[in-house]
């Protein structure tokens, strides 16, 4: 049996100190900006490659080929829409960090023990950002970004937003929603991870004050969820056919907010759950008048062109993850991805919720719950950059459960008893 790991993987080690590397560390090579994330990427991804067809233990799936398809798809259409050159750079870039960061935690982490390894060093990565987060969100200056751009001569945008008196930090992110996004993800996981409430606590203390110092509510969101769905896993574990309960519940709200409220429950919830009732408006103008956009080009998208939208929307900012892929590159690249994540969970559910190991059950039902809220809130954020790859990476983690490592034992040959002649 594979010995337990006690670090993780050097190659998801370097990716992770990679997301922590802010963009004015990039490399220019050929004129074309490098992030650290990318750098480390574009070493890992071919070793990755090779790994993927020679590791054994390790095949190919329907997930798998899925998430190759959609990244084939959206750099093809953005060579379309571009130009071969143009197209090929921007989405060979896209499918860099996506299928890059998929494939790192699919080949890698690919036992129980290199899940939990990795899962310590996200944690002490969430540490360090809190840390750089914290005099920027007590003190009210972004100390990382200015000081970088002072020794980089590179020039990061970046905005001082005050909310609760207090100023959003962006610590080594692009921005305060990636921050808090990055911290929140995987609060789930850690929960059913540990064994005892005291180190379950730990872990939710640590990953609540780092998400609160980004200020941004899809983040908050998104651990307000994973916290009602484990408040909810403990209150029906008892009690059978609770999948089907929980939707029924969930389609009846639905149904009643319909009925009572004339703007719509989407709209009630865009508006009503932000810290700022203006950002949740403008969200909800984004989907409307983007969608708006796909159903003109729904099998092509509209690549890097600017989406039509009312003059008074000056930004041509889409703050919805799923939105920005249909708009650039058509519905059916969602629908990839989707058929993708459909496969992905029901082998999830297959091999790891009815798992006969209680600690692969409670792993599986963690990653299940923070893959339904990072989802969730992504319809109100875009994720890109280490956002975007991390996205990827956290949906590779679940590989070693979709796709278990087979351990055989070596095959004894049968002991015939002779007779010797005395």
């Amino acid at each position: 049996m594979k010995k337990a790991s006690k670090r993780a993987p050097w190659p998801v080690i370097i990716l992770i100190t990679a997301f922590l590397c802010p963009t004015e560390l990039s490399l220019y090579i050929a004129g074309l900006r490098f992030p650290p994330h990318r750098v480390a990427l574009f070493i890992l991804f071919p070793i990755a490659i090779v790994r993927l067809f020679s590791q054994r233990g390790l095949k190919l799936t329907g997930f798998d080929i899925f998430f190759v398809l959609f990244n084939v798809w959206i750099t093809a259409l953005y060579m379309h829409h571009q130009g071969a050159q143009e197209g090929l750079v921007y989405g060979g870039s896209q499918a860099l960090e996506s299928l890059g960061g998929y494939l790192v935690a699919r080949v890698w982490v690919r036992t129980q023990a290199d899940l939990r390894a990795t899962m310590r060093a996200l944690g002490w990565a969430i540490f360090v950002a809190a840390m750089f987060a914290l005099p920027e969100f007590l003190l009210g200056k972004i100390y990382t970004h200015e000081i970088l751009h002072q020794w980089t001569g590179y020039y990061h945008p970046i905005g001082y937003e005050q909310r609760l008196g207090f100023t959003r930090a962006y610590s080594v992110f692009d921005h305060p929603i990636h921050y808090g996004t990055f911290c929140a993800t995987m609060a789930a996981m850690y929960w059913y991870a540990e064994n005892t409430l005291k180190n379950r606590i730990k872990k939710a203390a640590l990953l609540i004050s780092a998400t609160i110092m980004g200020l941004s509510s899809a983040p908050l969101l998104c651990l307000g969820l994973q916290g009602g769905m484990l408040v909810w896993d403990r209150m029906t574990k008892r009690l059978r056919n609770r999948a089907v309960i929980t939707f029924t519940i969930i389609a009846g709200l639905y149904i009643g907010a319909s009925l009572v409220s004339t703007r719509g429950p989407i709209a009630v919830m865009a508006t009503s759950m932000t810290l700022d009732p203006w950002t949740g408006f403008y969200r909800l103008q984004i989907w409307e008048n983007g969608i708006a956009n796909v159903w003109q080009y729904p099998l092509i998208g509209i690549g890097l062109a600017d989406w039509q939208r009312p003059a008074w929307m000056v930004s041509s900012t889409i703050d919805a993850f799923w939105l920005v892929i249909m708009l650039r590159t058509g519905v059916p690249s969602l629908l990839l991805l989707i058929i993708g994540f459909t496969l992905l969970i029901r082998r999830v559910n297959k091999h790891g919720l009815k798992n006969k190991d209680p600690k692969v059950r409670n792993l599986a039902r963690g990653w299940m719950m923070s893959f339904i809220a990072l989802s969730m809130i992504s319809t109100t954020v875009h994720l890109w950059n280490v956002p975007f790859t991390f996205f990827f990476f956290f949906v590779g983690c679940a590989g070693w459960i979709a796709d278990p490592l087979k351990v055989r034992a070596k095959a004894s040959k049968p002991v015939t008893a002779r007779l010797e002649p005395e």
